[in-house]
Parts: structure tokens; sequence; C-alpha cells
């Protein structure tokens, strides 16, 4: 089948003849996959390594790359193991990418994202950015007809912000920063307007991607390399600070600039995946009774099943993220590459199948 595999750091490859997934298990649908997101931890693991098992299998699904790539999907169910009933062939799904264990004292409370020994399907197995993909059908979400197959896939990333709003707790009438404007960041605008936030401001480079953030919900835009943005912050804040920040800027500064934006007692939700100790002001947590919450994944009874409820009831409308869709032999250079070099690139969704590629 075709295919794009991870290999190892900056060796990822177009592959036409990988091999098919493995028979199914119990529990398992196969699906054919119509469209798969490039998340910027997919970026991460190319450019140095971040999730994907290099060398060392994982010690859970026993994988480690070569492997191939992709945990944002859609497709449609053409073969269920006998004993699944909640999926049947011919339906479209988005899918949950985390396979729980359902052993650890986590999944015996049901909180399946906080499992100790999940699978990340995509980065610990074999993934969507192929023809076809072995998953839990658990993890599969039926879709409307009226939802399209690539607003579909947008799913997961969705869900990662919802959880976080849920976990940072936004109230109605609440100021919320979102610090960065990537795929997560913007889904954070859209969450906080959901929620209900009254004011939602969006920390950006500027750009297309601090245009989109006006469109996903964003009631002011300030770009953080422009000089005065922080009076401008203070004066939207009226010097009090957001009651909640959203961190999305996958990096060092962007999180402490977080917990700085932070107003007294206010939240500052983690979703950045980065594997490096970050220094930060511990009198200015203390003093003013600050909280970090971290935030990871999601579960297919909640955040991913709130997320489709959210893309297909029309509260959210990721279109304006979309930046390119291609097809699978042009995701190398076309998707990936594209991604790495060009800022105004925000989504970009690949699919193994050019019927669903738009004339």
């Amino acid at each position: 089948m075709k295919a794009i595999v991870f290999h190892g750091i900056n060796d990822l490859r177009y592959e036409p003849d990988w091999s098919e997934p493995r028979p199914l298990k119990p529990g398992e649908a196969r699906i054919a996959s119509a469209w798969c997101g490039i998340c910027g931890t997919d970026i991460e693991d190319l450019r140095q390594g971040a999730i994907i098992p290099i060398g060392k299998p994982h010690p859970e699904s026993g994988r480690m790359a070569p492997m191939v790539i992709g945990h944002e999907y859609s497709g449609v169910v053409i073969e269920v193991s006998p004993d699944v009933t909640n999926v049947k062939p011919g339906d479209r799904v988005a899918m949950e990418c985390i396979r729980h264990c359902g052993r650890c004292i986590w999944c015996k409370r049901g909180e399946y994202a906080s499992c100790l020994n999940q699978v990340s399907i995509g980065q610990h197995d074999d993934g969507g950015m192929a023809e076809y993909l072995n998953i839990p059908a658990y993890d599969c979400i039926k879709l409307p007809d009226s939802l399209p197959l690539d607003i579909a896939c947008m799913a997961e990333p969705l869900a990662v912000m919802v959880r976080a709003v849920r976990k940072g707790r936004v109230a109605p009438g609440e100021i919320v920063t979102v610090v960065g404007a990537g795929a997560i960041g913007l889904f954070g605008v859209a969450m906080a307007k959901v929620a209900g936030a009254s004011t939602i401001i969006s920390i950006t480079h500027g750009g297309q991607r601090a245009e989109v953030a006006k469109l996903m919900g964003a009631t002011h835009v300030l770009n953080s390399k422009v000089e005065g943005w922080r009076e401008e912050f203070l004066d939207i804040t009226e010097g009090l600070g957001s009651e909640v920040v959203l961190d999305c800027g996958g990096n060092i500064p962007a999180i402490r600039l977080a917990v700085e934006l932070a107003s007294r007692r206010g939240r500052t939700v983690i979703t950045t995946v980065i594997d490096e100790d970050v220094p930060l002001n511990a009198l200015d947590i203390m003093y003013n009774e600050k909280e970090i919450i971290g935030t990871v994944a999601h579960q297919q009874d909640r955040e991913i099943k709130w997320a489709v409820q959210y893309l297909s009831d029309g509260r959210i409308n990721p279109e304006p993220m979309i930046t390119s869709r291609v097809y699978i032999e042009d995701a190398v250079a076309n998707g990936f590459k594209k991604a790495i070099n060009d800022r105004n690139q925000i989504k970009i969704l690949v699919t193994p199948d050019k019927k669903y590629l738009k004339p």
C-alpha cells in the first residue's frame, strides 16, 4: 500500500509498496484512510525525534521506526472483527488515536487519556498516513452525512483544545489569552469562544495566522514582535492579566510568557510537547497564586466525541485553517517540507485516494 513512513530523524519517505496492516485482532476495525493531517509533533519527530521510538521498541506496542506516521485521521470502515458491534463496513468515521491498556488504575477509572501504557496510533504504532490502518473499534466515532471527511480529520487536534479548555475551567465572561497561532492555538481560540470567554486575545507573530485567528474568534490579535504589544495587552485586561492562558507556542519562551501573562489567581494550561526544563519565576507563581495545569491527549468518549459534534453543528469551522490538501505521493515535498519552510501554512491534509482531492 501507499504510505508515508518515518525511518528516523530527517528521514521521511513515501513508500509506494509498504506492507498492508496485519490481520485484525479482536475489537479492531480496518479503515480505508481518507485524510490525515500533518501535526506539529510529526514535524518535531522529523527534526529531532520527539515521540516515535527510534532504536528501542515502545514498551506497550513493541514498535519503533520505521513506522507509518500520522495520528489525525478520518476514513471509511472496510472490515471489523467478529466481536465489533459499534461500527460496520461502510461507516464514515473520525478516530481517537489513543489505544489504552485497560489494565492500569486510570483505565479502570475510565480516565483513558491518562492511561499509563497508552499507545498513540501514528506515533507508537502504524498510523493513518497510508491507504489502510487498524484501530480499536472503540476509537471510531461515526460521522453524520453532512460532515466532510477532510473536516472530520481535524477532530483530533480540536479535541486537544477541548480538553485544554475544560481543564483550564474557562467560564463565561472570562478573559482567555492564547499564546501561539498554529493549528492548536487557533483551535484554542475557537474553543475559548465556545466556552463563553468574553475577551479572547491571540498572541502571534503576525502574518496569515493572525488573520485566521480573527476568523476563529479572537477579539484581539497582538503581534509579540511589535513594540508596545505588552502595554496593549495590559490595556485590554485593565492591568490585571488574563484569567486563563493557553500555551500553544511550542517552545520555552512561549511557556514562560504564558505563565507571565496570567492574572493573579490565573490559570495557565500547558499544551507544548517539549522534553526540556523551563525556568519560571517561582515568586510570581507563589505570590500571585497562579495555577499551572498540564494537559495531554483526549479520549474517545469525551473530547473526540465532542469535537466531532462541534465540527458537525457548525460551532467550529476549521476551513480557514486548512492551507493545503495534497496527494500522498507528494506529501514529503509538498506537505512536510512546506510545513517546515512556509510559516503561512497552518494545517496540511494528506490523502491516499485521489477521489478526495477537489478539482
